[in-house]
């Protein structure tokens, strides 16, 4: 009987083994805020990751830099193969680019890290395409001037004086 439960117990042990090591690395594919950008709102580039994956601070990234209609966003941060070493909660970072004239634009994403001893490992998260519109209408709301004031009390007075004398009578 002891030996049974041994076989049953190692028996789950392997089994929950294994489902462990499944935990992978992982990214959404990046997104851009706000989805539609008007002239002279920042945009910013929106990632997910986590578990093997994670962005972290390091000196000279994030890098961000701009031909024409073409953004390059590159951030820096750990990658792992071995799930022992998946450590990291899942994350959201949000990357502000700038602000752009009207247009279309692409921005691509690419993430690297360390992979020692062969350097750094580039991965290419995705690129998004996005239009930026015109400048937003501007919705003038008219306001009273001091003769304009002075003509709505009169005229609000002249409708409380007639709303008395239609009583009184």
């Amino acid at each position: 009987m002891t030996r049974g439960l041994y076989r049953v117990i190692s028996t789950t042990t392997m089994i929950l083994a294994l489902a462990a090591s499944s935990a992978r690395a992982f990214f959404d594919p990046p997104w851009i805020t706000p989805e539609a950008p008007i002239a002279g709102e920042t945009v910013s580039v929106n990632i997910r990751d986590g578990i093997c994956d994670a962005i972290v601070e390091h000196a000279g990234y994030p890098q961000i830099t701009r031909q024409g209609a073409a953004v390059h966003l590159v951030e820096y941060g750990h990658h792992w193969d071995d799930a022992d070493l998946c450590v990291y909660d899942v994350g959201h970072l949000v990357e502000s680019i700038g602000a752009f004239a009207p247009g279309a634009y692409t921005v691509t994403v690419d993430f690297v890290y360390d992979d020692y001893p062969l350097g750094l490992t580039t991965i290419n998260l995705g690129v998004i395409p996005f239009s930026v519109a015109g400048v937003a209408p501007v919705i003038e709301v008219p306001t009273l001037t001091p003769s304009g004031l002075t003509l709505l009390l009169i005229l609000v007075g002249c409708l409380a004086l007639r709303q008395v004398r239609m009583r009184r009578a």
